[in-house]
C-alpha cells in the first residue's frame, strides 16, 4: 500500500475535505419568527418557530377540542424540515431517530415529546381516529431515511417545553454507516401572546 505524506498531499491538492457543520439563525422580516438551520452536507435540518395560536387553530381545524389543541400549542411546537441535499447517485441515504436526539434546558437533559406519547394520552381522552391520523400526518416522523437526490420531509415536533423557553438540541443522524451529531444552541420557543 502506498502512503502519502500529508504535507505532500496538501501540496498536490488531493486531501479529502471533511464537511463542516454550520448553524444559521434567521428572523423572518414579516412575521418576526425565528428559524435555525443546521447544514452538514449532505444533511440539512431546519427548525421554524410556530406561534401557539397557529398550532391551536391548525389542530382545532382537524377536530381536536380547544383544551387538547391548547395543550399541544403550549408545548413548544416547531416546524421541522429534514433533507438529503446530495445530488450524487453514489451517495448513501441519511437516517435519523428522534429517540437519539436530546434537549438540554440549562444543564438538564430531556427527550422530545414524541407523537406516540401524545397518541397514547388521547386514546384515553376520546380523541377521534380521524383527528389522531391528522396529527400523525402533520408531525415530523419519529424515524426516517432520506435518499440522495433531494429527498426530504417536514412536519411539526413538540419539544414539550412551555412558551418562551430556551434550549439546546443535540441532533443525531447516520450517513455512510457513521453516526453524526451536532448542536443547535439557544433555540427559542415562541411566546404565547
Amino acid at each position: 500500500m502506498f502512503l502519502l505524506n500529508p504535507k505532500f498531499a496538501l501540496l498536490l491538492g488531493i486531501v479529502s475535505v471533511q464537511s463542516i457543520a454550520r448553524v444559521e439563525q434567521t428572523v423572518d422580516v414579516q412575521t418576526q419568527l425565528k428559524s435555525w438551520k443546521l447544514t452538514e452536507a449532505p444533511f440539512s435540518l431546519e427548525l421554524i418557530q410556530r406561534l401557539p395560536d397557529q398550532t391551536r387553530a391548525f389542530f382545532q381545524g382537524r377536530g381536536f377540542s380547544s383544551d387538547i389543541a391548547n395543550d399541544i400549542a403550549t408545548q413548544c411546537v416547531l416546524q421541522t424540515i429534514g433533507k438529503n441535499t446530495s445530488r450524487s447517485p453514489q451517495s448513501k441515504s441519511i437516517s435519523y431517530n428522534l429517540y437519539d436526539w436530546k434537549i438540554y434546558v440549562t444543564t438538564k437533559a430531556q427527550r422530545i415529546k414524541f407523537k406516540e406519547t401524545w397518541d397514547k394520552e388521547w386514546a384515553e381522552d376520546g380523541v377521534s381516529t380521524a383527528s389522531r391520523i391528522a396529527f400523525r400526518w402533520a408531525t415530523f416522523p419519529t424515524q426516517q431515511s432520506f435518499d440522495p437526490g433531494g429527498d426530504f420531509n417536514w412536519g411539526m415536533i413538540s419539544f414539550g417545553l412551555p412558551p418562551g423557553s430556551k434550549f439546546d438540541l443535540k441532533v443525531v443522524w447516520k450517513h455512510n454507516n457513521k453516526t453524526h451529531s451536532q448542536w443547535i444552541k439557544q433555540i427559542e420557543c415562541p411566546a404565547d401572546q
